[in-house]
């Protein structure tokens, strides 16, 4: 498919009109899937089904995510379970080391027993100018009790034909008085993990912001520097072919979160942020992220900066 690039920063920044009608979700509980469409256009699909019923299936269904399409395609560009590294899974959040009350908890790679688990939506809705979804979820440990409940909400909205925008908020609630949320930038935050076909080439290069480093290669850093290198970004974009075609995600940091927020990408196709922080259940964790999807040439370094500063702007303007 031909895409032609938007040469307008105000077409990449204003919604488009959406098709006659509008957006809406299609549900198929059976599946446990949530498809929401922009007239005939799918834009997003939440993952919430929970299946325990084989090794297979509850290794599949161990934690809810959402896919993203290719703006103005039917291809979803992110991965789900299986490929490389299983625990990597479309938009996602979690953190490999959580500990509460003596014990540790592994909501990352779900691999003793923890599970992700969907309960119910609170708002699944659509209008002419975005579609919208709240879920409350549960981070169960092995025995199925929460240890956290997160209510997830995340807002799409197509700025044009080739750009979707996503806005990502997620709020964690203890239920386990004072717990620690820490682990590494491979293996905890908020991320996002494209096809596995970007993992088949390794081929993912990135933009940053000025100040970072400008090679396209992935900046792999661990978690040993000190203080940690590759800390503290405002926005970061990843670069990847799918079926032939061109994709750029930007990945857009609120300001408020927890510092050193230690970034982390990879030739592979994951990236993302993660930080370190204690819980309690008076003082819930809020984070906000923005997430936009090119479909085609990858926008300029100037490009990404001026969308995210009207990100910052919209956010003031909402205090």
């Amino acid at each position: 498919m031909h895409v032609v690039r938007s040469l307008s920063l105000l077409l990449l920044l204003a919604p488009v009109a959406a098709a006659e009608d509008g957006y809406h979700w299609k549900d198929d509980p059976q599946a446990g899937t949530a498809d929401l469409y922009v007239g005939e256009q799918p834009l997003l699909r939440y993952m919430y089904g929970s299946d325990t019923s084989s090794k297979e299936s509850a290794h599949a269904t161990y934690k809810v995510y959402h896919h993203a399409f290719g703006p103005g395609s039917e291809t979803i560009i992110t991965k789900g379970p299986g490929g490389r590294y299983t625990h990597h899974r479309g938009m996602y959040v979690g953190w490999n080391k959580t500990k509460a009350g003596g014990k540790s908890y592994d909501f990352w790679h779900c691999n003793k027993g923890e599970r992700i688990e969907h309960q119910e939506f609170v708002t699944k809705a659509g209008d002419a100018k975005s579609g919208r979804m709240t879920a409350t979820i549960h981070w169960n440990d092995p025995e199925g009790e929460p240890v956290v409940v997160e209510t997830r909400t995340v807002v799409a909205t197509q700025l044009a034909p080739n750009v979707t925008q996503f806005d990502w908020s997620t709020k964690l609630v203890s239920q386990r008085g004072d717990i620690e949320l820490n682990g590494d930038r491979q293996h905890a935050g908020f991320q996002f993990r494209a096809s596995q076909e970007v993992a088949d080439k390794n081929a993912a290069t990135y933009v940053r912001p000025d100040g970072f480093p400008q090679e396209p290669a992935a900046f792999q850093v661990g978690d040993k520097d000190n203080p940690p290198k590759h800390v503290n970004l405002p926005w970061l974009a990843m670069t990847f072919p799918v079926d032939g075609e061109t994709y750029t995600v930007e990945y857009h940091d609120a300001p408020g979160h927890p510092e050193p927020r230690r970034y982390s990408e990879r030739p592979y196709g994951r990236f993302g942020s993660f930080f370190a922080t204690t819980l309690t259940e008076e003082k819930p964790l809020e984070m906000r992220y923005r997430v936009v999807v090119t479909h085609g040439p990858a926008p300029a370094q100037a490009e990404i900066q001026q969308r995210h500063d009207a990100f910052l702007a919209e956010l003031k303007s909402t205090k």
